[in-house]
């Protein structure tokens, strides 16, 4: 005879470890530190910047985010103990001690600002290979920011006066939701990533103030740690990144996009210029419909998403850029552009692949890049010619120059 009983208190056990199971994020062995019980619910629970996001690979006890999180929180809590050589985070002297660092590094760059605004500039110049003639920058270092940036409102807005035809098309428009939110947090991602790039200028800023590298070194990963163990930091309100980007894309009047960033130390005012740079690069990710763009935008872009955004951010970027070849590095930006201009569904089927590290994720990658330096190598054949002042109409080329070509 089979024991119900038995078998009920096998499926409760089960049932509650699932659920004891979903309550945390993956954590490294041997990590002691934790995020705030408050933000491992939210993530445990999905109430997060891109909740069941159609992107995410399918998971089993634990979700996608859950796993992700765990390395990208390892990675920031190794990094707070190197700058600050401990072995253990007090979590409550975090948010003082990164204030601290604040003023002082605002102290030290007051005499060398317009160095440090060009130097931000050639770096991100250099990474996303952009040239002064397609895209203007302006960087300024700042102790009162007042650019307001795009106009973005603190939760999801509805939107008067768009009618859908059918059905399929507002479910359509809500696939553009998902995709535009991804790609938000993408930009944060990148920008993230970037606002430790300063080592890579280490020997410019020594010669500016030996002090620097380290002092920004511990004010970033202060800034990194806090995301993670302060539930309801920011709110948009810069009080932590202390930085602001506008963006004005080209037009008729002007062909050059321009970015403008404001931060009150370097490492942010770069973490402005790279969300200007990615906020450039997703434009084509919107829909053409002026209706349906307004739609997308007010119902993606608003304030209380940032900080998840840019808790999770890094961790889908570093997984996007993974599935790069290193030889192929220099190319990701174009990558992420021509994902970005996917029609939505087909977007969040091919970031899935990507973001589950599959074969088929780095095909699709790989796919992407032979494209690329296809178009790149046109568009070099063709500037060569220019430059030699013949058309493709003037027929045959002489030896000489398809030598030179």
């Amino acid at each position: 005879m089979t024991d119900f009983k038995k078998l009920a208190e096998i499926a409760l056990a089960r049932a509650t470890t699932k659920k004891l199971l979903n309550e945390s994020i993956v954590y490294p062995e041997g990590v002691t530190e934790r995020m705030h019980p408050k933000l491992e619910q939210e993530l445990a629970m999905r109430k997060h910047s891109l909740g069941n996001h159609p992107a995410f690979p399918d998971e089993d006890e634990y979700t996608f985010e859950q796993k992700i999180l765990g390395k990208r929180f390892d990675e920031v809590q190794k990094r707070y103990k190197r700058a600050f050589d401990v072995d253990k985070i007090d979590s409550k002297k975090v948010t003082g001690d990164m204030m601290t660092l604040v003023y002082e590094a605002m102290s030290l760059e007051s005499k060398h600002k317009k160095e440090l605004e060009e130097l931000a500039v050639k770096m991100i110049r250099e990474e996303y290979d952009m040239g002064d003639d397609v895209v203007e920058i302006i960087a300024e270092l700042t102790p009162e920011i007042i650019l307001k940036g795009a106009q973005r409102n603190p939760k999801p807005m509805s939107v008067e006066g768009i009618e859908f035809d059918r059905h399929d098309d507002y479910v359509n428009a809500n696939e553009e939701v998902y995709k535009r939110r991804f790609l938000n947090a993408m930009t944060q991602g990148a920008a993230k990533k970037c606002n430790h790039m300063f080592h890579m200028v280490d020997e410019d800023l020594v010669n500016m103030d030996p002090r620097l590298p380290n002092k920004y070194h511990k004010m970033m990963s202060a800034a990194d740690y806090m995301y993670y163990v302060v539930p309801n930091i920011d709110e948009g309100k810069n009080s932590v990144t202390g930085g602001m980007v506008e963006v004005e894309y080209p037009s008729k009047k002007n062909p050059k996009a321009k970015i403008h960033a404001q931060a009150m130390v370097f490492p942010v005012l770069v973490h402005e210029i790279v969300k200007g740079v990615m906020e450039l690069l997703s434009a084509n990710g919107l829909p053409k419909d002026k209706k349906l763009s307004e739609y997308v935008t007010n119902k993606a872009d608003f304030v209380a998403a940032e900080p998840w955004d840019m808790r999770i951010g890094p961790a889908i970027w570093e997984r996007f850029t993974d599935a790069i070849d290193s030889d192929d590095f220099n190319l990701k930006h174009h990558v992420y552009s021509e994902l970005a201009a996917l029609p939505a569904k087909e977007f969040h089927a091919q970031m899935k692949e990507i973001m589950a590290g599959t074969k088929e994720g780095k095909k699709i990658i790989k796919n992407i890049i032979e494209s690329v330096k296809q178009e790149i190598q046109q568009e070099e054949y063709h500037t060569a010619l220019d430059e030699l002042g013949i058309g493709e109409e003037d027929g045959e080329y002489d030896t000489d120059v398809e030598d030179f070509l």
